[in-house]
């Protein structure tokens, strides 16, 4: 059976006690600061009336005394908050709480004991002020001085004690009629403690919401661990059914095929380009990317992602322009995040592009170079585009495409530009199409990178020469060996170091040769491949990982080996071989006329 919460100082952890305490001790420092400010009206007027009784003397210098000790006491304590981290909460707090309580009794004895410092000699509607305005001021704390309700209770009681005390001989002709009244007292105290439940309730919400975030932050943490973890567990399968689904339509012979084959063609690419999405994110959200800003050239980036992508927009009936721009043109970025944010924005506009086309341009824009993707789609809404970045939020006018996503890919582009510090804009019109553009500045650094050109891509066929393949997934390896094999390419794979080098061996001498990183036996791909080099230096290699930015794939690319991440697409995979594989070109050729 569920029970009401119950409230109360004893209740709440150190680190919230401590938070309160702050708060009342910040009261009483600016009560005792204002405290003879107040007291200067009452003063004027007993110097106009010739009256000066020594204990007003003995009151002011008191005051400022205890303004002094009480800024002196906040400096320390200020202090002993920046140095929390060797001291915890309730060592503070023990240390710290009657140091307080002891300054909010002095401050209340000294606030009600200005009409007793006046004496019984002055005027009577002097005295009266006196008293009232104290009184206001212990009212006034019972709302503010109350979030340490310990605190306010020596601040109270020690001016309700000198209150007392002090009435007969302030007013020693009234003292009988004013003692009772004192009773009311009562209800600053009743106050305070209703105050201080609001305070106790707020301190409760706030600690709820901070488990409650904490705990969503830590499962949102886990998945993006799991994710990033399994990164390459969970490409394995994708990049395997993508070769072996471009394999079954390369070897189809049935017409009636064709339609279903080419659906099943679009549905893989989806599916890789989904995953990729959805892992990318992951992996950035669980901070495990980070940006490496260097020199980029441009225009052969923009000419890899519109080949990579050609075909793509082909088999849709969209047209994909590039407008590259000059040669001399370079930016200061992350090559790989860069690429990515192309990527994905030019994917994305071919998704929703209907009919028409999609332009890649670069223009300069107040100093920067601006990469921008041009569409024709069904364009977004204007209260859509805040949140047209966020995962998972696709607009209204998008929803009709048959191949839309789930939103992820703007996401990951909206993280890949927070990388690199890079603005990130979007202008669109509802039927007219939309232009998502990326803002880079110019490349400070003389040593410019260069991405890597494919050549136009040709999928069916055309290529012959020799391929190693080490990889130690069965359906992987049986989709690069299918698959090559149907392009024309002598294949042989294996599954660790030694089956490599037993095929060397043997005489297999290959041309090209993909290795994967991670081996179930335990190699290092990167230090496979690295020996293959050895053994065989005229071959092309690279690297195939399901991983993004582990230490051995960003060594391979700093010692200028291509690395490929899975799912590798196989019009970029038959675009490499054709570049690999230049004799095949000619007898293509020929074969082609």
């Amino acid at each position: 059976m569920n029970s009401e919460r119950v409230l109360s100082w004893d209740t709440l952890a150190p680190a919230a006690q401590l938070q309160l305490l702050g708060n009342s001790f910040m009261r009483v420092r600016d009560g005792c600061t204002v405290m003879p400010l107040l007291g200067l009206p009452g003063l004027a007027w007993l110097y106009s009336l010739g009256l000066w009784p020594p204990g007003i003397t003995l009151w002011w210098g008191a005051s400022l005394l205890l303004v002094g000790a009480v800024w002196g006491v906040w400096g320390l304590w200020q202090r002993a908050l920046k140095q929390r981290d060797s001291h915890d909460a309730a060592t503070l707090l023990a240390v710290w709480l009657p140091r307080v309580q002891a300054l909010a009794a002095l401050y209340g004895a000294l606030v009600m004991s200005s009409a007793a410092s006046a004496g019984p000699d002055t005027p009577f509607e002097l005295r009266v002020v006196f008293i009232c305005g104290s009184t206001l001021v212990v009212s006034a704390h019972a709302a503010h001085q109350s979030a340490a309700l310990v605190v306010f209770k020596r601040f109270f009681f020690t001016s309700y004690a000198v209150s007392l005390l002090s009435v007969p001989y302030v007013f020693p002709d009234h003292w009988p009629y004013l003692l009772p009244m004192h009773l009311a007292f009562g209800v600053f105290f009743r106050n305070a403690s209703i105050s201080h439940q609001f305070f106790l309730s707020n301190v409760d919400l706030t600690e709820r919401f901070r488990a409650a975030k904490g705990e969503a932050e830590q499962a949102l943490a886990v998945k993006n661990q799991f994710l990033a973890t399994a990164s390459h567990d969970l490409r394995q399968p994708v990049h395997a059914v993508g070769l072996l689904a471009e394999s079954i339509a390369l070897r189809n012979r049935d017409p009636a095929l064709d339609a279903t084959l080419q659906n099943l063609r679009q549905g893989v690419q989806s599916l890789q380009w989904m995953c990729n999405a959805l892992l990318d994110l992951s992996r950035i959200e669980a901070g495990a990317v980070q940006a490496r800003p260097q020199a980029v050239a441009l225009a052969p980036l923009l000419r890899e992602v519109a080949t990579l992508l050609g075909e793509s927009a082909r088999i849709r009936g969209l047209v994909l322009r590039l407008r590259p721009p000059p040669a001399s043109a370079r930016v200061q970025a992350d090559p790989m995040l860069l690429r990515q944010c192309v990527v994905n924005l030019v994917h994305n506009a071919l998704r929703y592009t209907q009919r028409g086309g999609v332009l890649l341009a670069v223009r300069r824009r107040a100093g920067y170079w601006q990469v921008e993707v041009w569409d024709t789609g069904p364009g977004v809404a204007a209260e859509e585009r805040e949140r047209i970045f966020s995962p998972f939020t696709r607009s209204a006018s998008a929803r009709v495409a048959d191949d839309a996503g789930y939103g992820l890919g703007l996401a990951v582009v909206a993280r890949c530009a927070e990388l690199m510090d890079a603005p990130l804009g979007l202008v669109s019109r509802l039927g007219r199409g939309s232009r998502f553009w990326l803002r880079l500045p110019p490349a400070t650094s003389s040593a410019v990178v260069v991405a890597p050109t494919p050549a136009t891509v040709a999928r069916q066929g055309g290529l012959q020469g020799r391929c190693l393949v080490v990889e130690d997934d069965p359906q992987v390896a049986a989709g690069w060996q299918q698959l090559l094999q149907d392009w024309g390419v002598q294949v042989r794979c294996a599954a660790d170091g030694a089956e490599a080098l037993g095929w060397l061996e043997q005489g297999f001498t290959p041309q090209a040769i993909f290795c994967d990183q991670r081996l179930r036996s335990g190699e290092s791909g990167f230090a496979l491949l690295q020996r293959l080099q050895a053994l065989c230096p005229d071959a092309a290699l690279a690297m195939v990982s399901g991983e993004w930015d582990s230490p051995a794939l960003r060594q391979a690319e700093e010692e200028g080996y291509l690395v490929l991440r899975k799912p590798v697409a196989p019009e970029q995979l038959h675009a490499l071989l054709r570049q690999w594989l230049p004799d095949s070109s000619e007898d293509y050729k020929k074969n082609s006329c």
